[in-house]
């Protein structure tokens, strides 16, 4: 954004210049941008300005900048100096000069002319008016006059004031440059008025002697055509408190100003912990990063920020950011061998209700330390265990095995079986009828000398054969009968469903007509159509003796009226065919003759 200030700190030397007149250069920056760490970047104001005040102090037309912030640059086209004598070349007197001032005139005594407190005098070197002051040159040339006060201990006192003319509605700059007149930690405080009002802050002089500083405020004269211009001494010291003024500056000034935001993006990535796991494992590499991520890039060629690794080595990420910048980062990743194998594992029988199967581990390959053999069971969340290749005395069930190796582990499982077992099977007839529903049950269970039946109405049977049973079942349901068949400690169980149903109602059903009919609109036997008792769909055809269809529908409720298209049959023998279906899904069909007589 372009804006015309009012404020900007200047170095004197100023010389005419015209004042806003359009040919003023524009100053770009530039777009706000994002720098990535250790970048920098060149900001530059274009020339054509007398001076250049940018927001870090620089008085240069550029700056090359590296850290986040916020940079302006006021660029300022300065007119002609209105002041008359600013720099005290008129003479030693305020007269002389052009200006008042509410000290007095050196009057002399012990140290010199300036010997007492609110005097002044001009002069080319402190040194000159009092015995304790510095020798210095003046700022303009070294070697000309400046005003030179021992200062009051009063706040408020004007220390030079020149009434000028101006221009209504302009800004202007009003400058001078001050110095301490001699090293003192007491210094003035020195700020500049316009028509009585503060238009600067108080700068104090510095406490070295004969540095000089410039003081500079800014003022629009709004609707003024006089400008009563003033400095002020704010301080109240009375020792100490001397000091010399020089190069006195009002001007209208046109001023130009540009701001730029620049931020500086730190991408900081994080490939995760270094990785140690067994071949036969899984390990993923997860990076992540605290700036928004337009691409990664590993360097085994993935793309996104998780990755497999598949050998062992240094994986390495770049992620670049939306902005351009670059991050880097990598994670090592050790996979551990593994060069053996459990090749088998085996199991014996045991006899039901009998603890005596086996189990065995069998492997192969080169161990890097002794191999460790863990047996559990039976079943997967047992507790019992043994820390053996071999495991004896076993009842019936499943049995896993953990082999550890170097850290590695590897798992395997099997199952010992009864050596016969018994297996359980029954049939039913029927499976599905009307209750009371009588069912017949045969046991086809082998190897078992014991049974137990439930047959899911409530009733249950203990059996020591396999003879067969019966059941009635009296209400509507789907019932499910098991058989269990045991032997020793071994049993196996067999399942069978039994679905009664609901009898069903008898519904009469009727189909029939008459083989004449005169549709001769008298208002008897005009209809040619079927008296139906609980028919609830029919399908009716006429064809006349060439087997052209003359009246077709699917309405329980019409019949023809011995037209087709619109057009009355001839008199004579037509033949019907039907299907038809009853309330209760019962099919019916059939054919005929009839004779239609007008």
């Amino acid at each position: 954004m372009k804006l015309f200030l009012s404020a900007l700190t200047l170095i004197v030397g100023f010389t005419s210049y015209s004042q806003c007149n359009g040919n003023e250069p524009v100053i770009d920056l530039g777009n706000d941008t994002v720098l990535c760490n250790g970048q920098s970047l060149y900001l530059s104001a274009p020339a054509g300005f007398d001076f250049y005040n940018w927001s870090n102090g620089t008085s240069l037309n550029n700056i090359t900048v590296n850290a986040a912030g916020t940079y302006s640059v006021v660029g300022s086209v300065v007119g002609t100096n209105t002041i008359l004598n600013g720099n005290f070349s008129g003479g030693t007197t305020a007269a002389a000069n052009n200006f008042t001032t509410a000290y007095n005139p050196g009057t002399g005594g012990t140290y010199g002319l300036l010997s007492n407190e609110g005097q002044y005098a001009i002069s080319t070197s402190p040194s000159l008016v009092h015995n304790n002051f510095s020798v210095c040159g003046d700022h303009t040339t070294g070697t000309g006059n400046m005003l030179i006060a021992n200062g009051s201990g009063f706040a408020n006192t004007i220390v030079w004031s020149q009434t000028v003319t101006v221009t209504p509605g302009v800004n202007y700059v009003f400058s001078f440059w001050e110095a301490n007149a001699l090293n003192a930690v007491e210094v003035s405080s020195l700020q500049l008025y316009i028509n009585n009002v503060p238009i600067s802050s108080i700068v104090p002089t510095s406490t070295t002697a004969c540095t000089w500083l410039q003081n500079t405020g800014f003022w629009n004269s709004g609707g003024a055509t006089t400008a009563i211009l003033s400095i002020v001494n704010q301080s109240t010291l009375t020792s100490g408190n001397d000091f010399a003024i020089d190069d006195i500056f009002f001007a209208p000034v046109c001023t130009s100003t540009d701001t730029i935001n620049v931020q500086v993006e730190n991408v900081i990535i994080n490939a995760g912990p270094d990785l140690t796991y067994c071949a036969n494992e899984t390990g993923l590499i997860t990076a992540t990063t605290n700036v928004p991520i337009a691409t990664w890039s590993w360097g085994s060629g993935q793309t996104v920020p998780t990755v497999v690794p598949d050998i062992s080595g240094l994986y390495q990420v770049v992620a670049t950011s939306v902005n351009g910048c670059v991050g880097i980062d990598g994670a090592q990743v050790t996979i551990i061998p593994i060069n053996w194998t459990i090749s088998d594992v085996i199991s014996g029988p045991t006899d039901c209700g009998a603890n005596s199967g086996y189990v065995s581990a069998i492997t192969g390959g080169t161990f890097n330390d002794p191999a460790a053999y863990t047996w559990s069971g039976p079943g997967a969340n047992s507790s019992n265990q043994i820390n053996a290749s071999v495991w004896q005395d076993l009842s019936v069930g499943w049995y896993y095995l953990e082999v550890e190796s170097d850290g590695c582990y590897q798992y395997d499982s099997v199952q010992v079986v009864p050596s016969n077992p018994p297996s359980a099977a029954l049939t039913a007839s029927p499976i599905s009828g009307y209750y009371p529903l009588t069912v017949n049950f045969q046991n086809n269970s082998q190897n078992a000398d014991e049974f137990f039946w439930n047959f899911g109405n409530g009733n249950v049977q203990n059996e020591t054969t396999t003879v067969s049973q019966n059941q009635v079942y009296d209400t509507t349901g789907v019932y499910t009968v098991m058989l269990v068949a045991g032997n020793g400690a071994c049993s196996d169980t067999a399942y069978v469903t039994i679905n009664v149903l609901e009898p069903p109602v008898f519904v009469p059903v009727d189909l029939e007509t008459a083989n004449v009919f005169t549709p001769n609109n008298d208002g008897v036997n005009d209809v040619f159509q079927f008296n139906m008792l609980n028919i609830v769909e029919i399908e009716l055809t006429i064809l006349n003796r060439w087997g052209n269809v003359m009246y077709t529908t699917t309405d329980v409720n019409a019949g023809w009226n011995g037209k087709s298209n619109g057009i009355n049959a001839e008199p004579g023998v037509y033949f019907y065919t039907f299907k038809a279906k009853g309330a209760q899904g019962e099919p019916f069909q059939g054919q005929g003759f009839i004779h239609l007589v007008r």
